[in-house]
């Protein structure tokens, strides 16, 4: 189990079942003492989408936050439309002593300083993510899957949730039907698949197998503890958003 802290956690909006990004802001701006510098930035209409520098894009708001409640009220008046990231279009960035701590864009929040531990022992195994996971937890918890590396994009995410470590039967239960689609069994599979006769979590562990690309599960109980195992990261990685570095030191910049 290693621990790392001081980078960036992204968080990508389509993860959240009801995309609550203002909580996780204030869950992040709690860990510092106000005053804040938050900006509302707007990409120029002619810009590149692919472009990040934001020395032109335009200032909407620039305000010094000094108070909760001044805060609450700017983030629960705010609306931020969820994009995909190539048509990203309004950025809210918060710092702190000219450290940025966390921006939310059309399609993502991050989050700078977020302590989290990879589960370097766990794989790329369903259960032993959840050993790992959920004796940490505290219920309910809110899973995330997404098997985009195999269905069609509209139809990949699927949301749950948890109220014991029992995570086999809700799985059984939500997801095993995903075997009767026909994307599964045409073009992604050997051509000498045969469809199985029962459905079984057996079977859908094989066929949603963790390292092919865009396939990942996501966890999230009530605290704010994140859990996620993706092919991205054969490790699985849990982040703890209730701890973060004194901002003071070792700062860094947005990715």
């Amino acid at each position: 189990m290693e621990f790392q802290s001081g980078e960036w956690i992204d968080v990508y909006r389509e993860l959240l079942p009801h995309d609550d990004w203002q909580e996780l802001v204030r869950i992040q701006v709690t860990q510092h003492n106000y005053p804040f510098e938050v900006k509302l930035l707007e990409r120029p209409v002619k810009q590149n989408r692919n472009t990040y520098d934001l020395s032109d894009w335009t200032v909407l708001s620039h305000v010094i936050m000094t108070e909760t409640s001044q805060l609450k009220t700017f983030l629960d008046q705010l609306e931020i439309e969820q994009m995909k990231m190539d048509e990203s279009k309004t950025i809210l960035s918060i710092q702190k002593h000219g450290q940025e701590i966390v921006r939310v864009t059309n399609d993502s929040v991050s989050m700078y300083g977020v302590f989290y531990e990879e589960l370097s022992e766990s794989g790329t195994e369903y259960e032993n993510f959840f050993d790992a996971v959920l004796p940490y937890a505290t219920f309910p918890v809110e899973v995330v899957f997404c098997a985009r590396g195999v269905l069609n994009d509209e139809d990949s995410i699927h949301a749950m949730t948890l109220t014991d470590t029992n995570w086999q039967a809700v799985f059984e239960n939500r997801l095993l039907y995903l075997l009767n689609r026909k994307e599964i069994t045409s073009g992604f599979l050997p051509m000498n698949y045969s469809k199985p006769s029962r459905r079984t979590l057996e079977n859908f562990m094989t066929e949603f197998v963790l390292c092919m690309p865009y396939n990942f599960i996501v966890t999230r109980d009530v605290n704010g503890r994140f859990g996620m195992l993706d092919h991205f990261c054969t490790n699985g990685k849990i982040a703890h958003f209730g701890n973060i570095d004194d901002e003071e030191t070792n700062p860094g910049q947005h990715r």
